[in-house]
């Protein structure tokens, strides 16, 4: 169905999910999912990849490992993701065409240089259990 002039799509949070098809919902439930990682640079590389690689073991074998995200650099991806607890779309493409699919594994977002004390204080809990790091190139 088309979207018409003046509809709304709601963004997409934790009281959205209910209203996804079930091909694009999280095959996790991130609501029952506690931080078991908390990842340095949550990235475009990072979410594309490696939260996604997170989601699909927890999906197949279980596990408490949902991500906490920290940025070090900038507050921009937080300002994206927190509105929406977190969650994102992913969009998988291939030679059959494009397929969509939220992913779920994260579930907290912050930016180190604001909340450091938040950050050390993830790193350090009992339930943490991995800290991954992401590292890019910065441009010349």
């Amino acid at each position: 169905m088309a979207a018409r002039r003046g509809d709304v799509t709601p963004r997409l949070n934790l009281s959205t999910l209910e209203h996804l098809p079930s091909d694009v919902a999280p095959r996790v439930d991130p609501h029952a999912l506690p931080v078991g990682i908390v990842h340095l640079g949550i990235g475009a590389f990072h979410r594309a990849h490696q939260a996604v690689y997170t989601e699909d073991a927890i999906a197949a074998q279980g596990g408490d490992w949902g991500i906490c995200g920290v940025s070090q650099r900038s507050p921009d991806v937080v300002q994206q993701l927190a509105p929406q607890d977190g969650l994102y779309t992913l969009a998988e493409r291939d030679g059959a065409g494009e397929r969509l699919r939220v992913i779920g594994a994260v579930r907290e977002v912050s930016w180190a240089q604001a909340e450091p004390d938040a950050v050390l204080d993830h790193m350090g809990a009992p339930t943490t259990r991995v800290l991954p790091l992401s590292a890019t190139a910065l441009p010349n």
